[in-house]
């Protein structure tokens, strides 16, 4: 099943989100400011929006009603909030997806507009943890 997506945030962990979904054959949109992170992933994805997220205007350049996911991925949380919050005033039936950037942060999940949260560094230190104790 195919599914749109729009990732907010072209770094690190928005571009391989992007690309992943992409080879899964979804359509994905992604919004970044950064010009330099718009060039890489451009090629991978189904449309790059160039500006901030949590812009309305800019976020507003996507049909948001037939918006299956929104994932904030920024490495700002207070952007990420934001743009979920736009999100899920734009399409009550839109899933979002919020990264949180430092410990502490995940009292954010309660929300109601936001239904997943994502904490790389935890994630990454899940992973380490499982590498170590299956030596």
């Amino acid at each position: 099943m195919t599914r749109n997506i729009v990732i907010v945030g072209a770094g690190r962990v928005g571009r391989h989100v992007a690309e992943q979904l992409r080879e899964e054959r979804n359509a994905v949109t992604v919004i970044e400011q950064n010009p330099t992170n718009c060039e890489q992933v451009a090629p991978k994805v189904n449309r790059v929006i160039e500006g901030d997220g949590s812009d309305p205007d800019v976020l507003g350049q996507v049909d948001l009603s037939t918006v299956d996911v929104v994932a904030a991925l920024t490495d700002n949380t207070e952007v990420n909030l934001a743009v979920c919050e736009m999100a899920s005033d734009g399409n009550a039936d839109v899933k979002t997806i919020l990264r949180i950037a430092r410990d502490g942060e995940q009292d954010n999940a309660h929300r109601h507009f936001v239904d997943s949260v994502v904490y790389p560094a935890s994630a990454g230190a899940d992973v380490a943890l499982d590498r170590i104790t299956s030596v």
